[in-house]
This record gives structure tokens, C-alpha cells and sequence, in this order.
């Protein structure tokens, strides 16, 4: 491990592992008592096919689960793709060929009960957990963008389950097209492909999103064009959700998010610049689990179980503490 993150939640007194399945890698914790006592990042391997990969992942979880020294009680996984109700993927843009596939065949020599949440809702718990929050929005920026929202120290699901897809609001329905097929997703607009070629454009070069990041940091003219496109294109989205929910705090995390650290001022400053006269506006910040918050969402999923995503109130007593 490395650097230093928000404890968590000891919940269930045995061991527990938390599982990251995202669009360029796999992330793997496991807890006992509340401390993490095993932590990895994986990459998927370029150019792999599904089969592969289904190995490598559950070669990874054998291994986090050897690191407990014994099967750990629940797992919690942070997924990117859908999942059915049958463990299978249902869609996933960034690696379609995992589509029908099981998702959960991976972990069945665990021996350990495995619930499976979105990967952007649980960063959403996470982060209001952690910061004590009960109105809260989290945005995460990567591979993809999502979302997860809590309202009132329960969070939003809505009717199917999946409220909070922040990635497709539509900030510019003359924008790119995005992988769900509508035009100017979020998505579409500041995930970490798009912005790298927006940054290309600005700067007249083939640009990585590395060096776009590098490029931030030394406030290049060219980086902190593309800097305020994705602050606009964010603040758009989220002037939407200060008037519907209200939150208290945004925060900006995902992998590409959190490497950002100007973003979440840009953000706030454009909010503010179109706010309503005696509206209050929330707090934005950077995630407080920095690119982890999904991380840490499934390791609270782990060691709480479903009540958190079935809109148990949060900071009730009583409630998961």
C-alpha cells in the first residue's frame, strides 16, 4: 500500500475483500478489523481476450484471499460493467467481449458470499462515509464517468436500481457521440479519451492523457484550455443537480479525477458563476479516497452487506458504522 486513506469500516468482525473491476485494471483489498491488510492493483494486459482475463482475476482474488489466511466472510466487488441478477455482464462498453460472460464465476473458489455493486455508486458511499456527509455527489473520472449520489444519509437507486449515471447526462446534444449511442454524454466529453483528444487538438500534438495531466501540472497554455472545457462541460452537469438534490458536497475522484487537482476549484468557480442569488451552492472538493473511493465503496459493501445500496440511512444509529 501506499500513501495514506481513510480507515475502513470494520463492520463484520471476520475478514473481508473488496474488489475494484474497472475498464483498465483490477484493484484488491482485503480488511480484518477495519485495516486493510493486503492491497494490489492489476492491469488488464493489452490486447487481452475475456478468457484471459477472467483468469487473471480469479488468480488475483486466490491470491488476496491467501493474504487473509482463511475465506473471507463477504466480498465485495465494484464493478464498471452491469451485472444481471445471474453474476453474468450485461453490457460493458470498454470490453464488450465480456458480454454473457460470467462475472462472477471468477470468485467461486473463494468459498465467500460475493455481492456486486457499480463501481461509481459505491465510490458515492464511500466518500459520503467518510466525510460525514448526508447530501453528497460523487464524480468519477477514468476509463469512463460515473456517478453516486446520497440524499439525506440514504442513497438514490431509483426504480431499477441505477440512479446516478452521471457519465450520460447531456452537456452538448451536438457533442461527440458515446459508446451508449446518444450524443454528448459527459462521458462523451471528459473521459479520459476525450480529453486526451481535446488536449491533442489544443496543443497541436498526439497527446496521451499523461501528458495532458504533466501538461496541467506545469499550466501549460494548451492543457489549461482542455482543463476549462472539462470544467464547463462538469459544471454543466452538475448545475442540473444542485437544483434537483441539493447536495452539500461534490467530490471529484476516479483515476483520471483525482490526478486533477485544480479541477474541483475550476468547477466550483463556474458554478458559482451561474448560481441563483440567496441559493446556497455546495462544497466541491477532491475525493477524499483519491482514485480509491470505489475501492473503498466495495470494502464497505464487504463488510455491511446490501443494506447500504437498499437505502438504509447511513448514520443512523443502528446503522452500519
Amino acid at each position: 500500500m501506499t500513501g495514506t486513506r481513510p480507515r475502513t469500516d470494520p463492520g463484520s468482525p471476520g475478514g473481508v475483500l473488496a474488489v475494484d473491476i474497472g475498464g483498465t485494471k483490477l484493484a484488491l483489498r482485503a480488511v480484518v478489523a477495519g485495516a486493510a491488510v493486503y492491497e494490489r492493483t492489476v492491469l488488464w494486459p493489452v490486447g487481452g481476450d475475456a478468457g484471459g482475463e477472467s483468469k487473471l482475476l480469479e488468480a488475483s482474488v486466490a491470491e488476496a484471499v491467501g493474504a487473509l489466511g482463511g475465506a473471507p466472510v463477504r466480498i465485495g466487488v465494484a464493478a464498471a460493467p452491469n451485472v444481471g441478477a445471474d453474476g453474468s455482464v450485461v453490457s460493458w462498453p470498454n470490453r464488450p467481449a465480456w458480454v454473457g460472460r460470467s462475472l462472477s464465476a471468477p470468485f467461486a473458489g473463494s468459498g465467500a458470499e460475493v455481492l456486486f455493486g457499480d463501481d461509481a455508486t459505491l465510490a458515492g458511499l464511500a466518500e459520503a462515509r467518510s466525510t460525514g456527509s448526508r447530501d453528497l455527489v460523487y464524480l468519477g473520472i477514468g476509463t469512463g464517468v460515473g456517478g453516486g449520489l446520497v440524499s439525506g444519509g440514504r442513497l438514490l437507486t431509483g426504480a431499477w436500481g441505477t440512479a446516478g449515471e452521471l457519465g450520460h447526462l447531456v452537456v452538448d446534444p451536438a457533442g461527440p457521440r458515446c459508446r451508449c449511442g446518444m450524443r454528448g454524454c459527459l462521458q462523451a466529453v471528459v473521459s479520459a479519451e476525450a480529453l486526451a483528444a481535446h488536449a491533442a487538438e489544443a496543443r497541436g500534438l498526439p497527446t496521451t492523457t499523461a501528458e495532458w495531466v504533466a501538461g496541467v501540472d506545469r499550466a501549460e497554455p494548451w492543457a489549461e484550455r482542455t482543463l476549462d472545457h472539462a470544467a464547463d462541460s462538469i459544471a454543466h452537469a452538475l448545475r442540473v443537480l444542485v437544483e434537483l438534490v441539493q447536495p452539500a458536497h461534490i467530490r471529484i475522484g476516479g483515476g483520471l479525477g483525482a490526478a486533477l487537482a485544480p479541477l474541483p476549484r475550476r468547477v466550483a468557480r463556474r458554478l458559482s458563476a451561474t448560481a441563483r442569488p440567496g441559493r446556497p451552492l455546495p462544497e466541491v472538493g477532491p475525493a477524499v479516497h483519491g482514485p480509491h473511493s470505489s475501492l473503498a465503496g466495495a470494502a464497505l459493501l464487504a463488510a455491511h452487506g446490501t443494506s447500504l445500496l437498499g437505502g438504509a440511512d447511513l448514520f443512523h444509529e443502528g446503522s452500519p458504522a
